[in-house]
């Protein structure tokens, strides 16, 4: 149990470390952290199964300046835990997961009020006195234990106390209510596919949109072919603007580009 929860932590470590110390490079996301939660566990056919649901729960989820949407990582990293622990599944996934991402979220930003200025006030001392060495170190590792050891630990925490207390919980739970979860769990993709739209809709892009949902609703085709559909399409569009490119711009080409195209 020891031995798993240090591995929990280090899986924390990882995704936090996107936010912090590798870039976007988005390790952060359920597709990565409930696989990788799940081969701790010794079940890794159910992270990723139930990594890939809260992706699609989370595929809109972006943070765009000061707005911070629920922690994904906790999210996906418990949610397989108590999934894999109860047996049942998504449904204990979103039962567990959903509520204590917000939980370490709200300790994340406690972390930002009362700790974060501390050592910040420390970084303006170190560089009002010309100590760039020690400005560095503050710098990294006071962001590097607001970011990550309040969450990671909280994490850890909640899996090594949890798990046995999660069970009972949903023992508890009558069975309807187990099955509504596992009906919004249907639900959620299109929620995240809805907030993902949102963002990125546009009256040029609608016929393209209609189009995809006509192929796959009605004419059952895959999503796979739907895609390559897509691709073929985008192919088609950019080769006719980089031809038409010339006579946007007044006529004037060079004849050795053309040739060569």
């Amino acid at each position: 149990m020891i031995l798993r929860t240090i591995l929990i932590g280090i899986v924390a470590f990882l995704g936090y470390g996107e936010y912090f110390l590798t870039g976007r490079g988005q390790v952060a996301r359920p597709i990565v952290m409930g696989p990788l939660t799940g081969l701790v566990l010794g079940d890794l056919t159910t992270g990723i199964e139930i990594g890939a649901a809260l992706e699609l729960a989370y595929i809109g989820v972006i943070e765009i300046g000061a707005s911070v949407p629920q922690d994904m990582v906790s999210s996906a990293i418990l949610g397989t835990v108590f999934a894999i622990s109860t047996g049942k599944g998504i449904s204990a996934a979103l039962t567990f997961g959903l509520p204590l991402s917000m939980l370490v979220l709200l300790v994340q930003n406690l972390a930002y009020v009362f700790v974060a200025p501390l050592y910040v006030a420390k970084c303006d001392q170190y560089a009002k006195e010309g100590k760039s060495r020690k400005l560095s170190l503050m710098a990294f590792w006071g962001g590097t234990v607001v970011n990550f050891v309040p969450s990671t630990l909280l994490i850890m925490a909640a899996y090594y106390f949890g798990t046995g207390f999660s069970s009972a919980i949903v023992k508890m739970i009558p069975q309807f209510v187990q099955d509504g979860l596992v009906v919004a769990s249907g639900l959620l993709p299109a929620f995240g596919f809805a907030m993902l739209i949102q963002q990125i809709i546009r009256k040029e892009i609608v016929p393209y949109l209609v189009l995809g949902f006509a192929l796959s609703a009605y004419l059952k085709m895959p999503i796979i072919g739907v895609a390559i559909m897509g691709l073929v399409i985008v192919m088609i569009m950019y080769y006719n603007e980089q031809k038409n490119k010339p006579l946007m711009n007044g006529g004037v080409g060079n004849e050795d580009d053309t040739d060569s195209f």
